[in-house]
């Protein structure tokens, strides 16, 4: 029978794993069921967890039974006893024949995604899929984000500051955000900053993370390779060469068009320079296939000053995504508590890289000059075309000491997040999960769930749980009524009370 220690799961330390991850994991090619492929990089929580780098530029903790191995660490070994390997492994002097590829009815599709999204919510992990039936009381946000798609096509870029108290809902809502984002045909980069990977004064950094995680509408690819083969492909490439004649991107675009049809090291080179990486410039410029004055491969720098350059490059990419037919560049970079950690110093440079994306967004319809900002590379301003095709959201926590961008903005360009939801909210929240949890494991109970919409209500209201705690709570009772049928949402509003209100 459940009772209340169902309800105190979320409230307690995860219990240990049966079987560990070891260091030789540590660099080895994962697989996530949302995140997808990505590299692992540290162990924590005796491994209960790791921190991996996805290949879409999410850096992010998860638990370690979540991911299954595509390639084991350099040196290690073949497998790991923490981690379903994603291949079988064949007996001595034996072979394996590969396991057919299944193919799903829409209706077994629809199921699948609506239990993998179940299972994020779980983990309290944000869902790439079905988040906008899982949306709730954000009306007013997403009438803002709505005038600033409007804003970037008719007058230039536009910038929002998403203002939220951690488990306030930032993170659903730059996911919300990205997906209106593509479906309003923009090209959509995100980046969480930290002080190891990306830290919020390293302009190279975040460029690079941006542009490993470019998204495209209606296409699963992910990374710069997709939109300079539509560049390629559009009929009037050749005049697009000659406007940008002299500039990396003409040579970006000339070099990858000779290059496309043979994929090896010398494209990767040229890839990873376009997209930010440490790469040697020599190395790239010999694996070229055009060594010419006419089309320049200049070196990217790695100076936390080198605003001007990446700056100048988000509007460069900006404006080739409506070459190639797309509404823009959509950048989304959550902040949060990291900027506070850097030491005065490194804030002021910062403060100069989101100062000068803000202004590279807003141009003169903005409070920045250019003669406010530091350049390093004065060879070329902060933009390639003077109007914007950039979109720009910053994730804020209002409680950490972050970049004073009040000075900058206005208050139409800064949405604060509640971390309340009014009773008819969490009513329409309840009544969606139960939909989905239903749909997900093909349970037939149509129990209703007001009370227990109401319990939450009272905890939420009371400060005792946050938005994303709400979410984690209300799938952790779906459970247990689907698990336990004679166990009822009544049972479940009470021991929710007793819990956490009494």
């Amino acid at each position: 029978m459940a009772g209340k220690t169902g309800l105190l799961f979320l409230l307690l330390p995860s219990a240990p794993a049966s079987l560990l991850l070891n260091e030789a994991m540590v660099g080895a090619i994962v697989n996530h069921p949302l995140f997808g492929r990505g590299q692992v990089l540290e162990l924590r929580n005796a491994a209960r967890s790791v921190v991996v780098r996805f290949d879409n530029g999410i850096r992010a903790v998860v638990e370690s039974n979540m991911l299954s191995t595509l390639q084991p660490a350099a040196g290690g070994a073949s497998t790991n006893p923490g981690v379903a390997s994603a291949q079988p492994r064949a007996r001595s002097g034996q072979s394996l024949t590969p396991r057919p590829e299944r193919v799903f009815t829409p209706a077994q599709t629809e199921r699948l995604e609506a239990r993998r999204t179940i299972e994020a919510l779980r983990y309290g992990i944000v869902p790439t899929r079905r988040i906008r039936e899982l949306s709730v009381g954000l009306e007013e946000e997403r009438a803002s984000l709505g005038r600033a798609f409007a804003e970037v096509s008719e007058g230039g870029g536009e910038v929002r500051v998403v203002l939220g108290e951690y488990g306030a809902g930032k993170s659903h809502f730059f996911e919300l955000a990205a997906q209106e984002a593509l479906a309003q045909n923009f090209v959509v980069a995100t980046t969480s900053l930290d002080l190891r990977e990306v830290p919020p004064n390293r302009p190279q950094r975040i460029y690079h993370a941006l542009m490993r995680s470019l998204r495209y509408p209606h296409s699963t690819e992910i990374g710069l390779a997709p939109l300079l083969d539509r560049l390629i492909a559009q009929p009037n490439y050749s005049t697009l060469q000659d406007d940008l004649r002299g500039t990396l991107f003409a040579s970006a675009l000339h070099n990858y068009s000779l290059m496309r049809e043979q994929p090896g090291e010398a494209l990767d080179l040229l890839l990873d320079w376009m997209s930010g990486e440490k790469v040697f410039i020599k190395a790239v410029r010999d694996a070229a296939a055009i060594k010419s004055k006419e089309f320049p491969l200049p070196a990217l720098s790695q100076m936390t000053t080198a605003a001007d350059q990446y700056c100048y490059l988000l509007n460069g990419w900006s404006w080739l995504a409506t070459q190639a037919g797309y509404a823009g560049l959509a950048v989304f970079i959550d902040e949060s508590e990291h900027y506070s950690l850097l030491t005065q110093r490194n804030k002021e440079r910062a403060d100069n890289f989101f100062k000068a994306l803000i202004y590279t967004a807003l141009g003169a319809r903005g409070s920045i000059n250019e003669s406010d900002l530091q350049h390093q590379h004065r060879a070329h301003s902060f933009r390639l075309t003077e109007r914007s095709h950039l979109l720009l959201l910053f994730a804020v926590t209002p409680s950490a000491n972050t970049f004073d961008y009040r000075r900058w903005l206005n208050k139409d360009q800064v949405l604060a997040l509640s971390k309340y939801l009014p009773s008819a909210a969490i009513n329409e929240l309840m009544a969606r999960l139960s939909a989905l949890h239903r749909q997900a494991y093909a349970s037939t109970d149509d129990e209703q769930f007001s009370d227990v919409a109401q319990g939450l209500l009272e905890c939420l209201d009371s400060n005792l749980i946050n938005l994303r705690q709400v979410i984690r709570l209300a799938v952790e009772i779906l459970d247990l009524c689907y698990a336990h049928k004679d166990y009822t949402t009544t049972q479940a509003a009470a021991e929710l009370r007793s819990t956490l209100l009494d």
